[in-house]
């Protein structure tokens, strides 16, 4: 492992950041510009990678977002969809990927639902701050095996990213329904588990389309990662009253069984145009 490089997570903060990866767009020079972050699931057998809808402002289309592998690679998300479908009224976008898994990652069960030893109060978002991302932007000169080299290190036999650190988020419940998770994070003084007490705490810009979950009590790995962590939403804003804001996983679900029933042979995108 590299000596300037310490990863600071426990065996539970590290199968919990295996549910989400940063993504990147790439513009029009072929270089790559770090974006938000997308939480990996799966429902009923097939397997989907989420993100928030907003994350495309700007963009002329999910063909310029990719992912970051250990390779050195990046990697374009609808090169493993087998469709997608753009809920802008929700603020969510669903691929649908099947079959095809990321692998060294880790995918809620959206089936299950029973929290039996689980947190009840409690919640927690976990994503990719961009304040954290120390590849903000990635040059097109760069090779694969330059990146490799700076951006990914190898410890007890797992690979890890440098090109961007995630953050988690523990919240107590301010409300959820089948719509909305609501919860709080003050900035203002932070108690960071690795840094202590801050002045101010880092931003949850580029956390969007992130995972909200509830966790095994004591934050205690169990036999298995579904009674490690249960899925209960997306994260997609934070508000200046110090809110932070998700999508419940009624309504994701309710998304997924939308894109399913659309779902054609082929690569084809739904954009689902917010009602008037």
């Amino acid at each position: 492992m590299s000596n300037n490089f310490t990863y600071q997570s426990n065996d539970f903060e590290r199968q919990a950041q295996r549910f989400v990866i940063p993504l990147y767009i790439q513009d029009e020079l072929g270089g790559y510009q770090f974006s938000s972050t997308a939480t990996l699931a799966r429902y009923n057998g097939r397997h989907y990678i989420l993100m928030a809808a907003h994350a495309l402002d700007g963009c002329s289309s999910l063909d310029q977002f990719y992912f970051f592998q250990t390779d050195g690679q990046f990697f374009q998300l609808t090169e493993i969809a087998s469709s997608y479908a753009v809920y802008k009224d929700d603020d969510l976008i669903v691929i649908d990927c099947f079959n095809v898994v990321l692998d060294g990652k880790n995918y809620f069960n959206l089936n299950e639902d029973k929290l039996s030893g689980f947190e009840k109060n409690h919640f927690s978002w976990t994503g990719f701050p961009s304040s954290m991302c120390k590849a903000k932007k990635v040059h097109s000169s760069k090779s694969s095996e330059g990146l490799k080299q700076q951006y990914v290190t190898e410890e007890d036999g797992q690979m890890y990213f440098k090109s961007a650190k995630y953050f988690t988020i523990d919240s107590k419940f301010k409300g959820l329904n089948a719509l909305n998770i609501t919860g709080v994070y003050d900035r203002k003084n932070a108690e960071l588990k690795y840094k202590g007490k801050v002045t101010t705490g880092p931003s949850p810009e580029g956390m969007s389309g992130g995972a909200m979950y509830q966790f095994a009590k004591g934050k205690k790995l169990k036999d298995s990662l579904d009674d490690s962590f249960r899925f209960i939403g997306i994260g997609i804003e934070y508000k200046k009253d110090n809110r932070i804001i998700g999508i419940s996983k009624p309504r994701v679900i309710s998304l997924i069984k939308q894109s399913e029933d659309k779902n054609p042979i082929g690569l084809e995108m739904h954009i689902f145009e917010p009602e008037t």
